[in-house]
């Protein structure tokens, strides 16, 4: 399939483009079939418009980059070791949580976004600050995937608990778990004291006594008069 030909490309040509080169989902590339893109209309698309029709972040990122590529006659290549382009959406959030060590709720972002590795390799500051993630993040994650070229391929742990290490828990909110925490240990201490306080009370009241002459009943309803 020629470049220099896009703009004379089917909907059917832009769909085979997607699946073969780009490597983006079926849905993904259907989605361009069902919406009428040629190859006339694909070039002048924009990430937005990408996002427009229902993609993801990730794989609209990854389709606008090879889209620059593709409109400059240019081969697309990866400025990151091949390992990372081979990572799956998890392996890219494993990284950033246990390697660039960045909040869960970040890691989490990329995840629900369907950034792989191949899709992460195409990313720019401007990608991450589109998803809400803030600049010091967004250039340490950058500033991390640009090591990646000079260090061996980093060791990658399942996930079973994104909260679990200090390095991922954002401090505001271990904030407000040892608050809530103290909170609820005051109220039980108030509550325990309340009862032994009401219980010391009740051990300390005295009896009344039962008046001289009185009365008692005896089993069968009849008054017993009580010898004095």
């Amino acid at each position: 399939m020629s470049q220099s030909g896009t703009e004379n490309w089917t909907t059917e040509d832009v769909h085979h483009w997607l699946m073969m080169e780009v490597k983006v989902s079926q849905s993904c590339a259907d989605r361009f079939i069902e919406e009428e893109v040629l190859g006339e209309y694909l070039v002048s698309f924009k990430k937005t418009d990408i996002l427009d029709l229902g993609i993801r972040h990730g794989p609209a990122v990854k389709i606008t980059c090879f889209l620059k590529s593709l409109t400059e006659a240019s081969e697309h290549r990866s400025e990151y070791p091949a390992y990372v382009e081979a990572w799956t959406k998890e392996q890219v959030s494993q990284w950033l949580l246990q390697h660039v060590k960045i909040y869960p709720k970040y890691a989490q972002r990329l995840l629900d976004e369907d950034v792989s590795g191949d899709c992460l390799v195409c990313f720019r500051k401007q990608d991450l600050l589109d998803l809400n993630v803030k600049s010091g993040p967004t250039v340490k994650i950058l500033a991390e995937l640009e090591k990646l070229n000079n260090r061996p391929e980093p060791t990658l742990q399942p996930i079973t608990d994104q909260r679990e290490g200090d390095e991922c828990v954002e401090p505001e909110n271990n904030l407000l778990h040892t608050l809530a925490n103290e909170q609820d240990l005051k109220r039980k201490t108030q509550s325990q004291d309340t009862s032994v306080r009401a219980s010391i009370k009740a051990e300390e009241e005295p009896t009344e006594p039962e008046p001289v002459g009185a009365m008692h009943k005896t089993s069968e309803g009849q008054p017993d008069p009580v010898l004095i």
